[in-house]
């Protein structure tokens, strides 16, 4: 076990953090439960509150992949659920999903990569989640990642190939995963909700 000080740190980056922290998983595990940090290469990030935004647009998100779970088998999970990706790196992606071939890295955590990860950006996450996960998830060979921007109202659908993503697009405003057909999008109808449900200012 590390015995570093837990100094807490932000991402400010442009780019992925390029030497290892001196934190481990022991260090993480014995973080209050709740604490809203990941491990991110040895080191211990904070993330900033959820604003509504952020909220609704994953409790939309969250019925999308109700229904592929409920297709097929699968496992949806929604932050905070600890995915172990190595020793120095630990992260809570918003959303998950798992196919039921796949179901047997479901335990108390998350023991490898999911199959589908899901980031929703939002000003204090979005230079992490488009640079440091991204990254990472490619390093652990995340099959799929999307990224939802909800102030621009658009989705980055990314496909693992060869060890880099590679962007798909949506056709007529809907997107079906190529990896997961049960897992789909009409995004049209999608920020029609997401903008019915937000109150109006």
């Amino acid at each position: 076990m590390s015995t570093a000080p837990r100094n807490f740190e932000t991402f400010t980056s442009f780019s992925p953090i390029s030497e290892v922290g001196p934190h481990r998983a022991a260090d993480y595990w014995a973080l209050p439960e709740g604490e809203p940090v990941e491990l991110v290469r040895g080191r211990l990030i904070m993330s900033p509150s959820p604003s509504a935004l952020h909220q609704t647009v994953i409790s939309y998100l969250i019925r999308i992949l109700q229904r592929a779970e409920d297709a097929t088998g699968g496992f949806m999970f929604v932050s905070p659920m600890d995915v172990i990706f190595s020793e120095d790196t630990i992260l809570q992606p918003d959303l998950l999903y798992i196919s039921k071939d796949r179901c047997g890295i479901v335990g108390e955590r998350i023991n490898g990569p999911p199959d589908l990860a899901i980031e929703i950006l939002s000003p204090g996450t979005s230079r992490r989640d488009r640079t440091e996960k991204l990254d990472l998830y490619a390093k652990y060979d995340v099959p799929e990642y999307w990224i939802v921007d909800p102030a621009a109202q658009h989705f980055e659908f990314l496909i693992l190939d060869r060890g880099r993503y590679t962007i798909m697009q949506s056709v007529d405003e809907r997107y079906q995963s190529s990896l997961l057909p049960e897992v789909e999008i009409d995004l049209a109808a999608f920020w029609k909700e997401v903008d019915r449900r937000l109150p109006k200012k």
